[in-house]
Order: structure tokens, then C-alpha cells, then sequence
């Protein structure tokens, strides 16, 4: 019987870039380069790397190719950021350690 090789460690969560840039085509939908100029091509790179942007043609129209944003890019951008999840976190430790203090009346 086959076995699939098990994932080392969890996928990482997109950069604040990267996730501007899936945020950009969740928005206004499948760009081209000259749209997206103002975002740097190995942020675009690693979206596609990590499967969650694909470069393909627009619908419709063969000879023309756009950023397209994938399933896997959609739930990427579902996730928490970083930053979000350390907030949390630390409000969750934070509430847990601090004593209750109660006001009577």
C-alpha cells in the first residue's frame, strides 16, 4: 500500500505583502502584471509557489494571462495573520493570570 508523505510542520500564514496582494485579486478579481506593478514579483512568486495565485489565461479570452486566486489562497486569506493570533494569545494569558477583582457596590 502507498503512504503520502505527512507534512512537516503547518503551512505558513501569508505575509502582510502577500496577503495584500490575495487580497487585491479576492477584491477586484484576475489581474495582469501591469495592474499589480505596485507589488513586487517575488511576492507574487511565493503566492504561487505556496499554490494559493495561479498564472493563467483570462475567461473568455486565450491569448491574454492574469493572477488568478486559487481555493487554497482563498482559505489562506480566512486564516488569522501573525500578528493576530499573538494578540490573542497574549490577551488570552493575560486574562487568565490577572486576579479577579470584583466591586462591590
Amino acid at each position: 500500500m502507498v503512504s503520502y508523505t505527512m507534512r512537516h510542520r503547518p503551512r505558513e500564514c501569508p505575509s502582510e505583502d502577500q496577503r495584500k496582494f490575495l487580497e487585491t485579486l479576492r477584491d477586484l478579481g484576475p489581474r495582469d502584471n501591469a495592474q499589480t506593478a505596485v507589488i513586487r514579483k517575488s511576492t507574487k512568486r511565493a503566492c504561487q509557489v505556496r499554490g494559493w495565485v495561479e498564472w493563467r489565461c483570462l475567461d473568455g479570452l486565450p491569448g491574454i494571462r492574469a493572477w488568478h486566486l486559487t481555493t487554497m489562497g482563498r482559505k489562506a486569506l480566512k486564516s488569522p495573520g501573525r500578528r493576530n493570533r499573538a494578540i490573542s494569545v497574549r490577551l488570552a494569558n493575560r486574562n487568565r493570570l490577572s486576579p479577579q477583582v470584583s466591586s462591590f457596590s
